[in-house]
């Protein structure tokens, strides 16, 4: 079965959350998409050292554990539960402006790769 490029979902907190576990296998990469308002909190928390007055451009890149530390984020505070499925899944977690949350899954990336090939 081929793997869905991309999944975009919105955030609505818990609802989200709870929606990302049966994604996991179907996907390739899934983007959670944050209100603009997160912006400034998470530069400030990501990018904190940085030269003030900067233009406020997230990029973050890690492992599940990175959720761990946006999840201190006043309203984030459930993506700490996505770090074990995460961790488990072998995924990868970006955070960016606009902000938003960009998890990939390797592995689902090569069992697709694989698939083609066994076809052809």
């Amino acid at each position: 079965m081929e793997k869905e490029p991309l999944i975009t979902l919105p955030w609505h907190g818990h609802e989200t959350i709870e929606s990302i576990p049966a994604l996991l296998d179907d996907a390739l990469e899934i983007e959670i998409t944050l209100p603009v308002n997160y912006n400034h909190s998470l530069f400030s928390l990501l990018h904190g050292g940085d030269a003030p007055g900067r233009v406020e451009e997230i990029r973050a890149s890690g492992g599940p554990e990175l959720l761990a530390k946006i999840a201190c984020v006043k309203g984030l505070e459930e993506l700490s539960s996505l770090i074990e499925p995460l961790t488990a899944a072998g995924a990868k977690v970006r955070v960016l402006s606009p902000p938003r949350i960009v998890i990939t899954l390797p592995a689902n990336a090569k069992k697709q790769e694989q698939l083609k090939r066994d076809i052809h």
